[in-house]
């Protein structure tokens, strides 16, 4: 073990006890003979700090590298589980569970994203000199959290896999009204890790109205003249109108017959 004096030392560690309450959350899971059997499957220079005896005498400023803590994580996912990183969501959820049943405010019945956002420091503190990223958005159907350890791209692989157990854990103590099955999509790029949560059903949007149909204008009745219409409004036109009316226009052609033959004396 190597006791970190804080302030002094900028070299990325993981605290001992953390490491602890994660052998013996495996040990509940898989026994102790398989966590015990462990040991001999990890090269030397990990070997020890697997150890559960060790782990348990350790006090609470004991640390030890964080390449050598990442490295025995994802050991024990290979090793003991199935390497898919599920075995660590087990243990995540195990670990988030205890800390969430002792009360103090970190549950908030009904809001899961919100119980998620105080997981952070729980998440966060094993880690040190190394900050961790957090960083939680609600979606419209639930929540999209970031999280890595920068620098160490093993460290964040295996957060990832205790942080969706935490989540799973958060959904079980919150419970939000309204919430379905719970969806998680987790990937890696490097040292971020992204985790979609769905679990709120998506909305409808709202149908739109038929436009309306508007009735054709109606159009008056064209009103035709009445017999004593016409009449008044011939005797309103004046007698000279009516006399040009009854002339033929010029353009009228006249057509005049052959005059008679004028006979003249007879010549003798």
């Amino acid at each position: 073990m190597r006791a970190s004096a804080q302030g002094i030392s900028s070299v990325s560690e993981l605290r001992s006890w953390f490491l602890r309450n994660v052998m013996e959350a495996a040990e509940r899971q898989l026994g102790a003979p398989a966590v015990a059997g462990l040991r001999a499957k990890l090269p030397p220079r990990l070997a020890l700090h697997a150890s559960l005896e060790q782990l348990r005498a350790s006090t609470v400023v004991d640390t030890i590298p964080l390449e050598e803590g990442e490295e025995i994580l994802l050991s024990l996912d290979a090793l003991l589980g199935d390497g898919t990183g599920k075995l660590l969501e087990n243990i995540g959820l195990d670990l988030a569970a205890r800390m969430l049943s002792q009360g103090g405010g970190a549950a908030r019945a009904g809001d899961l994203a919100g119980t998620v956002v105080r997981l952070q420091a729980f998440l966060e503190y094993p880690f040190l000199h190394v900050p961790l990223l957090f960083e939680l958005r609600r979606t419209q159907t639930g929540f999209s959290l970031t999280v890595g350890v920068p620098g160490h791209s093993r460290a964040t692989r295996a957060m990832r896999h205790l942080t969706v157990g935490a989540i799973i854990a958060a959904e079980r103590f919150a419970r939000e009204v309204g919430a379905d099955t719970l969806t998680l999509v987790a990937d890696n790029i490097a040292d971020r890790a992204s985790i979609s949560a769905r679990y709120l059903p998506e909305a409808v949007p709202e149908e739109e109205p038929p436009p309306s149909r508007r009735a054709p204008p109606v159009r008056a009745p064209v009103a035709s003249l009445s017999a004593e219409d016409e009449r008044i409004l011939r005797s309103s036109v004046p007698p000279r109108a009516l006399e040009e009316e009854a002339q033929p226009p010029e353009s009228v052609t006249l057509r005049v017959g052959p005059l008679p033959a004028v006979r003249g004396p007879a010549l003798k």
